[in-house]
């Protein structure tokens, strides 16, 4: 049976020097850092060997106190219960990863999305257009916590 435990044992032995802080929540989650050079080919290994087949989500996060930003994939399964979190911390000054839409097509929104609101550059993406922003917009990269007039203190919280 594939489980969490079985998918970090293939990921580790096919890519010894790429993964590091993983942490094995439960069978069905696991959650891992990854060189950003092996992202492409680790993301095609988990699709064809470990039936790896949906990118749930795709998303950037800032940290300016380490002077990084994170992309963090989700990456689920239809065949079995697995839930892999996978991170790679870039530097906030030259945020550039390779693109995964040849492995997970639905990854073209996600990379557009996070390019626009954090300034992640995805080298190979087909289409790296503008997805959300008004053109005046364009470069200020409004998630990245050092926007100008983040955070929006005139905001009610909704919830």
């Amino acid at each position: 049976m594939i489980d969490a435990d079985y998918i970090l044992s293939s990921l580790t032995k096919t890519f010894p020097n790429d993964f590091s802080e993983s942490k094995i929540e439960s069978d069905t989650k696991l959650t891992s850092y990854v060189e950003k050079d092996a992202i492409f080919n680790v993301c095609k290994h988990m699709l064809d060997n470990l039936e790896c087949n949906h990118l749930s989500c795709e998303c950037g996060v800032d940290y300016p106190d380490r002077n990084e930003l994170e992309v963090v994939y989700h990456i689920a399964s239809y065949e079995h219960p697995v839930v892999i979190t996978l991170k790679v911390k870039l530097p906030r000054d030259d945020p550039e990863i390779e693109s995964i839409v040849s492995v997970y097509w639905n990854a073209n929104w996600y990379e557009r999305e996070t390019y626009e609101l954090y300034g992640i550059m995805y080298k190979n993406h087909p289409d790296l257009k503008p997805l959300l922003l008004i053109d005046e917009m364009l470069g200020d990269w409004p998630l990245r916590k050092d926007y100008d007039g983040y955070p929006n203190k005139t905001s009610k919280n909704l919830v």
